[in-house]
């Protein structure tokens, strides 16, 4: 596992920040165990995958417009 120095304000709880970024990474190990199980659920293949992406960036592209981002 890789390790980070992060500065916090004196003001700061240490054991709160250290909390939130656990969390943090819990989700985000659950969302790709959710990602990797979906595309071997499904067989999904390299060319699909690469299609998906292609759609999501279209999709973001115009999301962005819509909300003025």
């Amino acid at each position: 596992m890789k390790e980070i120095s992060i500065k916090i304000p004196e003001w700061m709880d240490e054991e709160f920040f250290r909390l939130q970024i656990e969390r943090i990474i819990a989700l985000e190990k659950r969302k790709r165990e959710l990602i990797e199980r979906t595309i071997t659920e499904i067989d999904i293949g390299e060319d699909d995958l690469k299609e998906l992406e292609k759609i999501r960036e279209e999709v973001w592209k115009e999301e962005k417009k819509r909300l003025g981002l």
